[in-house]
């Protein structure tokens, strides 16, 4: 099972280039005089140029969470020896609170600079429900994030269900030992499945063009009761880290 918190990385990208190519014709040159075609831009045309930008920490941490169940139903293939649970509209809710970690080697700064508050998940996922290696699958959906300071964030995020990320590796390259493949393992009474995904979203009552961004991945364990039929008909436990990054557009 993964116990490790992963931290997104984010990079951004941007270029404007023009230029002009003058080709002679086969005869002859351009006279020296002639000037060189040139354009006005509008001020529509015009680029804004983006303000400053600080990247602050993100490291939350949930200890309460809860699964509302969603609609069930099992499928499967008429070709194939498969079933499969799908299940829609779930929702996910919990609250964050900083992980209250400390990073930096000649420096020391919080691993988390950013308001706690309260995360909600609306989402869709599959699992593979077949007996052999059953409980694995993917989930997408939106999100929103309102802090106790009034801030408002949301977007959308994907990720996987019961599926080890951090699998030891057949390339020298990459020595991780700390999880299989096949993230589940069944617990007394409960099914310890993991999850992991990528969460993407920014300010939602910002008017700018360039508002604030928060973006983190999530990795975290699913408590399941194996004691009923159909285990995600009824509402279960989530226990996550989630970190990344907040990108403040600033003056």
């Amino acid at each position: 099972m993964k116990r490790i918190a992963t931290i997104s990385t984010l990079c951004a990208f941007g270029s404007i280039a023009s230029a002009w190519s003058i080709f002679a014709g086969a005869g002859a040159f351009s006279s020296s005089t002639e000037l060189i075609p040139t354009t006005t831009a509008t001020e529509a045309e015009v680029a804004v140029a983006p303000p400053g930008l600080c990247v602050r920490n993100f490291s939350k941490d949930d200890c309460e969470g809860v699964v509302e169940p969603g609609f069930y139903e099992e499928i499967g293939c008429d070709t194939e020896d498969c079933r499969t649970i799908r299940v829609t509209d779930a929702v996910y809710k919990t609250y964050l609170k900083t992980s209250g970690q400390a990073c930096g080697g000649s420096c020391e700064s919080r691993c988390d600079e950013f308001p706690d508050g309260s995360l909600t998940l609306k989402f869709d996922y599959v699992l593979r429900a077949d007996s052999c290696c059953p409980y694995r699958g993917s989930w997408e959906g939106e999100w929103e994030y309102k802090t106790d300071t009034g801030l408002v964030y949301g977007g959308t995020a994907h990720g996987t269900i019961g599926v080890g990320t951090n699998r030891k590796s057949e390339c020298l390259a990459t020595p991780d030992d700390c999880e299989r493949c096949y993230d589940v393992i069944p617990s007394g009474s409960q099914w310890l499945i993991g999850m992991e995904g990528s969460f993407n979203g920014r300010d939602l009552t910002s008017p700018s063009e360039f508002a604030d961004e928060l973006d983190f991945t999530c990795d975290g364990t699913w408590i399941v009761s194996n004691r009923i039929e159909a285990p995600f008909k009824e509402k279960f436990r989530i226990l996550n880290r989630l970190d990344g990054a907040f990108l403040d557009y600033c003056d």
